[in-house]
C-alpha cells in the first residue's frame, strides 16, 4: 500500500503567509503562497502535484542545500520568502 497522501496546500487567510519562488526541474518557475506553519512535507507534496511522475528533492539557500526534516514548518526551516529549486533525483 502506498503512504497516505498529505492534504493539499490550503492557505488559511487569517494566519501569517509567505510567498516562495519555485524553479521546477523543467526550468519553469512558479510562485507558491503558503502559511508559515505549513510543513516542508506539504510543500513537497504540492510541488509533486505540479510535476507528476518526477522523483525530486527540494533545495534552497546559497550554496543550495537539500531540504530535509520534512516535519519542520517553513518558518522553522528559515524558508520565508525564499527561492526553492526542484532537483531531479
Amino acid at each position: 500500500a502506498s503512504p497516505p497522501t498529505p492534504p493539499p496546500l490550503v492557505v488559511v487567510e487569517d494566519s501569517p503567509t509567505t510567498t516562495l519562488q519555485v524553479r521546477l526541474a523543467d526550468g519553469s518557475r512558479t510562485t507558491v503562497r503558503a502559511n508559515k506553519s505549513h510543513t516542508l512535507e506539504a510543500l513537497h507534496a504540492h510541488i509533486a502535484s505540479l510535476t507528476p511522475g518526477v522523483a525530486f528533492s527540494l533545495r534552497a539557500g546559497f550554496p543550495p542545500k537539500r531540504l530535509g526534516e520534512l516535519g519542520r514548518t517553513l518558518e522553522e526551516a528559515g524558508l520565508l520568502n525564499e527561492a526553492i529549486t526542484q532537483s531531479k533525483e
